[in-house]
């Protein structure tokens, strides 16, 4: 062999070489991204093992779960994949997104058969949830009835000038009217500010509402109240929804069950005007 053709040949070799090694490069970067994209927070990690799981199954409250007293986030249901740990401190907004605005509920849930159901009220006589698949067979052909008989526990409301309508509480139902056409209904009425009803819950009924009106599809609806303790006035409200028949409607809310300007003692109802310094 020539010295010319060995010099050829070499240099046939340290072109592979460098060749070799860039993509070896590129595949350890590419690893590397595919690796990171696949890390989870743990609060996102428990998210999507809870939905791949199958637990959002609606099921009454089990009897552990259901004592009173047991330190637990309660009522709501006890399938586990929320909790209010999960849930950011109030700042101004009536609501916050949860996981990542994608509701809980699994694949064997959705149905195009209209129901609504209202789970049992716990020891302490406090809602649980309210669960349903809205659709044109379930909007209210009547107006609204009259409710004031139901007292929700917690039910001390009071007066401030400040507030639309002046009144702090408001009976709030779980599943609204507009879309059930439930009244008196005290496994559907919780204790809750004019603010989170008409802030915070209004503007996803509405929606809900409107969609179904004017598509007659059906929409899968929970709304689950979350207390702390033995508390009888709740922390807010997880509101979930999916659209059936079209992805057009998604939504997982907590709805914060705070008044701007006052003070809420939550163990009983109990509540005050803020000073400057204490408003929510």
């Amino acid at each position: 062999m020539t010295a010319k053709r060995r010099r050829r040949k070499q240099g046939y070799k340290q072109k592979w070489k460098k060749g070799l090694s860039a993509v070896l490069l590129v595949l350890l970067f590419l690893a590397f991204f595919v690796i990171k994209a696949r890390e989870k927070t743990p609060q996102q990690a428990l998210w999507t093992e809870q939905a791949e799981t199958g637990k959002t199954q609606n099921v009454p409250l089990s009897e552990e779960n259901a004592e009173a007293g047991n330190g637990k986030d309660s009522p709501a249901s006890d399938t586990g994949e929320f909790s209010l740990d999960l849930v950011p401190a109030y700042s101004g907004q009536a609501y916050t997104d949860i996981n990542g605005d994608v509701p809980f509920f699994t694949e064997e849930e959705m149905t195009t058969e209209a129901f609504h159901e209202y789970w049992d009220l716990d020891p302490l006589g406090r809602c649980t949830g309210a669960y349903a698949c809205v659709g044109p067979e379930t909007l209210p052909t009547q107006e609204r009835g009259d409710i004031s008989e139901v007292k929700p526990t917690g039910w001390n409301t009071a007066r401030y000038g400040w507030i639309d309508g002046e009144m702090l509480f408001n009976r709030c139902h779980l599943i609204g009217h507009l879309l059930t056409g439930q009244d008196a209904n005290e496994r559907n009425l919780i204790t809750g500010t004019r603010y989170m009803n008409v802030e915070g819950m209004l503007p996803f009924e509405e929606s809900v509402r409107m969609y179904v009106g004017g598509t007659g599809h059906h929409v899968m609806y929970r709304v689950r109240p979350y207390f702390r303790g033995d508390d009888l006035v709740a922390a807010g409200v997880l509101m979930e929804a999916r659209s059936v028949e079209d992805p057009r409607v998604q939504f997982c809310v907590f709805c914060y069950n705070v008044q701007p300007g006052v003070v809420i003692d939550y163990a009983t109802g109990k509540n005050r005007a803020a000073e400057d310094s204490e408003e929510p």
